[in-house]
C-alpha cells in the first residue's frame, strides 16, 4: 500500500470504471430492455470515470472542477447505482429526491471549499453520504435478489464498501490519520482509494451475474408458459403434475385435477373476431385463477381447454371449486367482451394412488359428459352432474 499514491489509485479507478463502463454500455445493447436498471448503472460508472479523471487532476484545473464537480459527479454516480437497483426491482427511482440532496451536498461542498475552507468537514460529509448510500444499495439488492449467489455477492460488496467508507468518515471525525486533501498519501486515505477502485469491478461483476440470472428467469418463464396468458404451457404442466402426483405418494396426500372447456369458442370467433376471442381466453385464465387458491396451478392444454392443478384436494373439496369456477365464470361479464360459460371435469386420487395419465385422462371423460349433457355445467369423474343455468 505504500507503493500506491493516491494520485495513482484514482488512475486506477478511473482506469476499471471505463473498463466496466464498456461491458455495462455492450450489456444494455445485448439483452431486452425488459430488464431495467442497465441504462442507470452504465451512467453511474460513467460518473465514477468521470469523478476520477477530475480527482486526477487536482492541483492542476480549478477547485471547482477537481472538488465541487468531482463530488458530485462521484455522488451522483452512486445515486444512479442505487435508482438501478430500484428499477431493477420494478419499484420507483426516487431520482428527484436524490437530485435534492445531490444539490444540498454541492453546497455544503462549495461552502467548506471556497468560503471557509475545511478539506475534513466537506470529505466527512460527502463519504458519509456515499457510505448511506453503498448500504441503501445493499438492502435493496438483498430485498430483491436477496436468496440467490449474485444478489448475495452484490449486496457483500456494497456493504464492504459501505464498511470502508464509514470508517474513513469516523478517522476523519476524529482527526485521526486524516489527509490535508484528496492526494494525501494517509494509510486511511489510500485504503479508501482502493476500495472504491475494486469495488468498481466486483460491482460490475455482481451486475452481471444479477442481469444473467434475471434473464434466465425470464426465458425459463416463456418457455414454461403460455404467452398469450401466462398460464403453464401443456409440457410444463404435465412436470408440474408428474411432481405433484410424486409428492402425493409419499405423503399418501389426495390430490384432484379440474379440465376447463370454454363452450362454444369457435362462435364466439366466429361472430367478434379472433382478437376478441383471445381476450375471452385471457380473461378466463384471469378471473379463474383470482377463484382457485394460491397453492394451484392452472395451465393451458390446447386451444381454448385448460387444466388446473389441485394439491392436497380431496373429490368434494375440487368439486366445490369447479362449482365456484364455473357459477363465477357464468354469473358476470368483463366490460367489453361476450358472456361465455365453462364446462368442467373434475378427477381425484387420494392415499397416495394417484397416477397422472390416469387423472387427466378421467378428467377428460369427465369434461366430455359435461358437454354432451349441455354445457356450462360440472361433472365429477363417476359422480352426478352439476348444471347451472346462465343468469338472466
Amino acid at each position: 500500500m505504500a507503493e500506491l499514491d493516491p494520485r495513482s489509485l484514482i488512475f486506477v479507478a478511473g482506469l476499471l470504471g471505463l473498463l466496466c463502463s464498456a461491458i455495462m454500455f455492450i450489456l444494455r445493447r445485448s439483452f431486452p430492455p425488459t430488464i431495467g436498471g442497465l441504462v442507470y448503472w452504465s451512467r453511474g460508472l460513467m460518473g465514477t470515470v468521470l469523478a476520477s479523471g477530475l480527482f486526477w487532476l487536482s492541483g492542476v484545473i480549478p477547485d471547482f472542477f477537481c472538488v465541487v464537480l468531482a463530488n458530485a459527479t462521484l455522488v451522483g454516480g452512486i445515486m444512479l447505482f442505487y435508482a438501478g437497483f430500484r428499477h431493477f426491482a420494478g419499484l420507483p427511482t426516487r431520482l428527484h429526491f436524490m437530485g435534492a440532496m445531490l444539490a444540498v451536498l454541492s453546497a455544503y461542498v462549495s461552502w467548506f471549499t471556497f468560503v471557509e475552507y475545511n478539506y475534513p468537514a466537506r470529505s466527512i460529509a460527502v463519504t458519509l453520504t456515499n457510505a448511506a448510500l453503498f448500504f441503501a444499495c445493499m438492502r435493496q439488492v438483498w430485498r430483491t435478489s436477496g436468496d440467490s449467489i449474485a444478489g448475495r455477492f452484490t449486496g457483500l460488496v456494497f456493504g464492504a464498501i459501505g464498511t470502508v467508507s464509514l470508517v474513513r468518515a469516523v478517522t476523519m471525525a476524529i482527526h485521526f490519520d486524516t489527509p490535508v486533501n484528496v492526494l494525501g498519501g494517509t494509510l486511511t486515505q489510500k485504503a479508501y482509494l482502493a476500495a472504491l477502485a475494486f469495488s468498481v469491478l466486483a460491482i460490475t461483476l455482481g451486475v452481471m451475474m444479477l442481469v444473467n440470472e434475471r434473464l434466465r428467469a425470464k426465458l425459463e418463464f416463456i418457455a414454461s408458459h403460455d404467452q398469450l396468458t401466462d398460464a403453464f404451457a401443456r409440457t410444463a404442466f404435465i412436470e408440474l403434475l408428474d411432481k405433484e402426483v410424486a409428492r402425493s405418494h409419499r405423503s399418501g396426500r389426495p390430490i384432484a385435477l379440474l379440465m376447463f372447456d370454454l363452450d362454444s369458442f369457435k362462435s364466439i370467433n366466429d361472430r367478434f373476431g379472433h382478437v376478441t376471442g383471445d381476450k375471452v381466453i385471457i380473461d378466463f385464465v384471469r378471473r379463474t385463477r383470482e377463484m382457485l387458491r394460491h397453492i394451484d396451478s392452472i395451465g393451458r392444454y390446447g386451444g381454448e381447454e385448460f387444466v388446473a392443478l389441485l394439491p392436497e384436494t380431496s373429490l368434494s373439496e375440487a368439486s366445490a371449486i369447479a362449482d365456484r369456477v364455473c357459477k363465477g365464470i357464468a354469473a358476470a361479464t368483463s366490460p367489453g367482451l361476450p358472456a361465455y360459460t365453462v364446462s368442467v371435469g373434475v378427477a381425484s386420487a387420494s392415499e397416495g394412488t394417484a397416477d397422472a395419465g390416469s387423472l387427466l385422462s378421467r378428467a377428460d371423460e369427465a369434461l366430455y359428459r359435461a358437454k354432451e349433457n349441455g354445457r356450462n355445467r360440472v361433472e365429477v369423474d363417476g359422480r352426478a352432474a352439476r348444471p347451472f343455468a346462465v343468469p338472466a
